[in-house]
């Protein structure tokens, strides 16, 4: 895991063919969040980020947003500085168990395209099983959408 900040964590960092970036927050069980991880360990299309605190995370977004005179690439909010190495056409994944999604405004950062998967709120490791089987199949979908859109562009 690579921690860019106290907010957010690569628990796979993106690389050059990366087209999914999955993200969630902490707040997830963490079955959930290592089984993913091994899930996808190998897949070179997909990345992993975990938001530890959302609410500071995107509260430095939006000061950062609302001063422009200050942006300087030094001064660039954390979520730029984290996002600016995914490719534009690489989709976000924000998977949810809140009824409201509290990650969405990551789209906006960077102009990646977003999709949401809301997940039922579950405690036992065969229902989280099932819901990693529901990312996986989201996540084989997306990276097979944006390998069509480079094909055909």
């Amino acid at each position: 895991m690579h921690a860019i900040s106290q907010s957010a964590i690569w628990v796979k960092e993106p690389l050059a063919d990366t087209g999914v970036v999955i993200v969630t927050s902490a707040a997830l069980p963490q079955y959930l969040i290592d089984k993913l991880h091994m899930e996808i360990d190998d897949w070179d299309q997909v990345a992993y980020l975990v938001v530890q605190q959302s609410r500071a995370f995107m509260l430095d977004w939006l000061q950062f947003g609302s001063n422009p005179i200050d942006a300087a690439p030094a001064t660039t909010c954390r979520a730029s500085q984290l996002l600016r190495g995914v490719s534009k056409g690489c989709f976000l994944l924000d998977v949810e168990v809140s009824p409201i999604p509290r990650l969405t405004w990551l789209g906006s950062v960077c102009g990646h395209p977003l999709r949401v998967l809301k997940l039922e709120d579950v405690a036992s490791h065969a229902a989280i099983d099932k819901q990693v089987e529901e990312i996986l199949s989201v996540t084989r979908t997306l990276v097979k959408s944006g390998l069509q859109e480079r094909c055909f562009i």
